[in-house]
Formats: structure tokens, sequence, C-alpha cells
């Protein structure tokens, strides 16, 4: 063979060995960090739930913005993130429920596609929206409860696949209110009903009002579920793309100033944070669920490596354990 041959070879070789095509879309080469990483990886998502650290999940309110948590719940998923605990607030509350009772991601996309405000209200027509300006009554979030019923029955906090939590505020006393048991529909709607936009919600003799007002992002609410390491999807307001045009929008950009300044304060209490920037998305435009949940995969992706790493440095010791 010539040395010219044995030259193109040798070549052949070394491309075999290191893994790599010589033809267009190459595979890449993983790194010695990668591969450290992924064999780790492996053997801590084999590790029994009882043995490791537990791993829980704070979603934060957002409305739309908030179905961020999807794409991110997709990610997670794909890359066998184990969640152990869900705490959800609003928006966070019912994607993080839905999740909890076993419907898989796809089945929230199917959803988003097909959301509209009368799975909310009753009370989005030409007189409810009179009604709204004018009258003593707000509109009622009374169809949400149907639409719970709708894709996972009478389900109650008991029956969920993982255990979940949400948060509401009593108007009447200011007071926070967790709920971690008895009917699940009833509660993600007190959640995630808007103050100002919707009626609060009656019941176990209390005025429940939307949970950004006093837990926007549900970090501590998870740890006192037993979480180890708490992972916070994080939807902030977007102060910069939209000016309020109603009284409605108002109120609702009010929140979010309360908001975002909740959000600075728990998330330096989680241990890793993904933040979804869904721009030019109002609270309630539910066309938009698509595009909210297409950040959130974006941004799950871009963080994933870093997650993955932040996890196995926490559960070291039992990665490695005899």
């Amino acid at each position: 063979m010539t040395a010219r041959g044995c030259r193109t070879v040798c070549g052949w070789l070394a491309v075999l060995l290191i893994g790599l095509s010589p033809y267009a879309g190459a595979i890449p080469v993983q790194t010695d960090d990668q591969i450290l990483r992924d064999f780790m990886w492996g053997r801590f998502t084999s590790i029994p739930k009882e043995d490791r650290p537990q791993i829980g999940l704070a979603l934060s309110a957002g409305g739309v913005r908030g179905f961020a948590h999807v794409g991110v719940l997709e990610v997670l998923d794909n890359a066998g993130v184990p969640i152990d605990q869900v705490a959800g607030t609003s928006m966070g509350s019912v994607v993080g429920s839905l999740y909890a009772a076993g419907l898989p991601t796809e089945k929230l996309w199917e959803i988003s596609r097909h959301m509209t405000m009368d799975q909310i209200t009753p009370d989005f027509n030409v007189m409810g929206l009179f009604r709204f300006l004018f009258a003593q009554k707000l509109p009622s979030s009374a169809n949400l409860v149907n639409f719970f019923h709708e894709q996972i029955g009478d389900m109650r906090f008991e029956d969920l696949k993982i255990p979940f939590t949400c948060s509401a505020m009593d108007v009447k006393t200011g007071e926070r209110v967790v709920f971690n048991s008895g009917p699940l529909a009833i509660a993600v709607r007190a959640s995630m009903n808007i103050p100002g936009v919707f009626e609060p919600v009656q019941y176990r003799h209390r005025a429940l009002v939307d949970g950004a007002v006093v837990d926007y992002l549900p970090v501590e609410t998870v740890r006192l579920m037993g979480a180890d390491y708490v992972i916070a999807s994080v939807t902030p307001p977007d102060f910069a793309s939209t000016t309020p045009q109603s009284v409605a929008a108002y109120l609702l950009r009010v929140g979010d100033v309360r908001g975002a300044a909740m959000i600075e304060e728990a998330a330096q209490k989680a241990n890793f944070v993904i933040t979804n920037r869904v721009l030019d998305t109002g609270t309630l435009e539910l066309d938009k669920l698509h595009k909210a949940g297409e950040v959130g995969i974006r941004e799950a992706n871009r963080h994933l490596g870093e997650l993955q790493e932040d996890i196995l440095l926490f559960t070291l010791p039992y990665v490695f354990k005899p």
C-alpha cells in the first residue's frame, strides 16, 4: 500500500473511532464532561425514589404566559428528570394539576389548541362584558370546573399520581389558603380566579381569589411537601411589550408588578430556576398558549445540561453510594 493510501485508511479509521461521519450532517462529538454526565445521570435515574433526595417542581403564576410550564415539563420528562412533588399557582396550578393527574404533555398541547374563554366563564359575551364594566357583579369562572371534569373526571387530590398542592387567597382575611386534599377542580379554579376579573369563589366559608396575590412562585410550598431539591419554572411579567388599554388590563398589571417582587424573593430559595420570558402576551390571550409553551421548550432545553449537572452535584453521595 502506498503512503498516500495508508494515510487515507488511517484517516477513515480515525473517523470511525471518534464516531464522526465524513459526510454532511455529522454526529457531534461528545466531550469527556458530557460522557461523564450522561453516565452519572443514568446511574442517578436508576436509583429508587425512596433512596434518593426528593425533587420538587414549583410552577409560577402568569396567566397565558404560564403555559410555558408545559414546554418545561416536556423537556424534563424526555430527559428523565424525576418529579416527586408539584406545587402550582394560578396557571401553574392548572398545568401542574393536570400533569399530576397523569395527563401526558401531548394532551396538554392538544388542550392549548382548543382552549377558549367559554371553558372558563359563561359571562364573556356582549351582555357579560357590559356587566363586567358597569354592574356590581363580576363574571364567574365556574365553567373551569366543568372543563376539569371533562379532562380528568371528579378527581381528588388524594387520587393524583404525583403529590400536588395549589394556593389561593381569602379576600376576607388576606390569608394564603393551600389546597392539598379534597376535590381538585374547585381548588384549581380558586387558584386561578383572577381578582378584579372574576368574582371570588365561595368555598369552605371563604371567598377565594387567585393565589398569585400571595404565592406567585410556590417554592416554600413544595419544600413543605417534602422536596429536598426544588426546580422553579418562572414566567415573569412583561412590562415593556404592552401598555394596558382597559380597566381589567390595569388591574392585571398591578398584580404583575406585585408578582415580579415575589418572584425575586421566592426564586432565591429554589435550587434551580428556569426563567421563561414570554413576551407580548396578555394574561388572558388564550390564542397564544401554544406560543408560550414553545418558549418553555426552548428555555428548558437551553439549561438542561446545567440542570442535570446541578442535580448530580446535589445527589452525588447517592449516585456513588455502595
